[in-house]
C-alpha cells in the first residue's frame, strides 16, 4: 500500500473578505493548488471588484502570500484546513 504525498491530500479553505463579514469555503482542493488558483475562486465567491489587486493573508502568521505558493506549503502534515483573508494591495511591496 501506498501512502499519499503531501500534494495528494486535499485542503479545505476558508477565505474571508477584507472585513471579514463573509467567507467562502472551498473544500476538496488538492495540497499542490497554487494561491492564485485559491486567490481567482475566493474572488469568485465572494464578489470581490476583479478591478482591484487583491493580495492574500495567511491567518494565522499573517503573512503576505504569494501567488505562486502552494497550499502544501501552508499547512503541516497533521491539517486539512486553512483560513485566508483577502485584502487589497496596497502598493507597497
Amino acid at each position: 500500500m501506498s501512502s499519499a504525498t503531501v500534494t495528494d491530500r486535499f485542503v479545505t479553505v476558508e477565505v474571508f473578505d477584507p472585513n471579514r463579514h463573509k467567507s467562502v469555503l472551498l473544500e476538496g482542493l488538492r495540497a499542490s493548488a497554487s494561491l492564485a488558483e485559491v486567490k481567482a475562486r475566493a474572488m469568485a465567491g465572494l464578489h470581490l471588484e476583479s478591478t482591484v489587486d487583491w493580495n492574500v493573508r495567511h491567518d494565522q502568521s499573517a503573512r503576505l502570500l504569494h501567488d505562486d505558493q502552494r497550499l502544501g506549503d501552508l499547512i503541516d502534515d497533521n491539517r486539512t484546513q486553512l483560513s485566508l483573508t483577502m485584502q487589497p494591495d496596497a502598493g507597497l511591496g
